[in-house]
């Protein structure tokens, strides 16, 4: 889950964490030229592996422009494996579509106002040594509003922009290097059906090397492949962006049926402090580099085509579970803030 902002005055209120009893509190304030200031916070329980009994996480926001959102989530355990439950909600004033293809000019984009729903079961387990699979049913639905302009619009290659329902089973699978390497193979795939299909598929490799205890080197190369794009809501066309992993660039920049994406960390831990004898709190600093392209047919990807970024990011571990991610990108096209829960990768 993430969140943009386009100022470098971004306040994230960490050290306000509030006990109740299990229950973790984290305020956040930032503000961006666009959506203005930006308010909410993220409530934190029991987010530590095996999440027993039940464990519950959520980051939620209003902007002043009337943006909004949420995505509550409950894990528990089951049999071996755990079970997920999340909701997503948000509304999005001012969003950006730039057309659709690798280019496009950033400085020229039409506007429009969305609001997204997603309801989604999962169930998480490991059927053998270094092999994790998860399977599940996925709703969503979507509505793309107050359009600006036009001659951007007809790049578009959906029209789906009506209140619409969509839903389907979607499989995930983790596979964790055994030899050699410290990291995983991950691929997944996603079926929508509500009147026509449309479907995502991705793989991507994850490496991991760290040297000494404190620091570790990391990188992720990924493809994706979108199915159906005609038939599919506009709000959940292929996009990269800065939300997608090009942290430098503005959200759904580019848009294509294929997606290249590499990302290169370098992460330093710098300080951990105990709470108590199951929670802490620490900080680490990230130096990074992206370089992604997208592509409506795969023979169209070249070298030349990447769009590159890199910058600096900070990790802060919360208590009770989980991390607080704060990346701040330069390209080309000027700075991206990206915030959000979890590591990208």
């Amino acid at each position: 889950m993430t969140f943009k902002s386009k100022t470098i005055v971004t306040i994230i209120a960490f050290s306000l964490a509030l006990p109740l009893h299990a229950w973790r509190i984290f305020p956040i304030l930032s503000y961006g030229s666009g959506s203005g200031v930006l308010f909410g916070g993220i409530v934190n329980h029991n987010m530590v592996p095996p999440f027993s009994p039940v464990a519950f996480s959520t980051m939620a926001y209003m902007c002043a422009d009337g943006s909004a959102f949420a995505e509550p989530q409950v894990l528990f355990p089951a049999g071996s494996g755990i079970v997920r439950f999340n909701v997503n909600y948000s509304v999005d004033h001012e969003s950006q579509f730039f057309g659709w293809g690798n280019d496009g000019d950033d400085e020229q984009y039409e506007n429009y106002d969305a609001e997204i729903q997603e309801i989604a079961g999962s169930y998480n387990f490991s059927p053998m040594s270094h092999v994790i699979l998860t399977g599940g049913l996925l709703y969503r639905h979507s509505t793309a509003y107050n359009r600006s302009g036009y001659f951007l619009w007809q790049l578009s290659p959906s029209e789906e922009y009506r209140s619409r329902w969509t839903g389907g089973p979607f499989i995930e699978g983790d596979f964790i290097i055994p030899v050699l390497l410290s990291g995983y193979i991950s691929a997944g795939y996603g079926l929508q059906f509500g009147g026509e299909t449309y479907s995502d598929a991705d793989c991507a490799m994850s490496v991991f090397t760290p040297i000494g205890t404190s620091t570790t080197p990391a990188f992720r190369m990924k493809i994706s492949r979108h199915l159906g794009t005609s038939s599919t809501p506009f709000c959940f066309l292929p996009s990269m962006g800065g939300s997608s992993g090009l942290r430098g660039y503005s959200d759904a920049r580019f848009g294509g049926n294929w997606s290249l994406l590499g990302n290169l960390e370098l992460r330093q831990r710098i300080f951990t402090v105990a709470i108590d004898e199951n929670n802490e709190i620490g900080l680490s600093l990230v130096l990074f580099g992206d370089a992604g392209q997208v592509a409506d047919h795969l023979d169209e990807c070249r070298w030349n085509r990447f769009h590159l970024d890199g910058g600096i990011g900070a990790r802060f571990s919360l208590p009770g579970g989980g991390v607080l991610r704060a990346d701040f990108a330069l390209s080309p096209e000027g700075l991206g803030i990206q915030m959000g829960l979890g590591e990208l990768f």
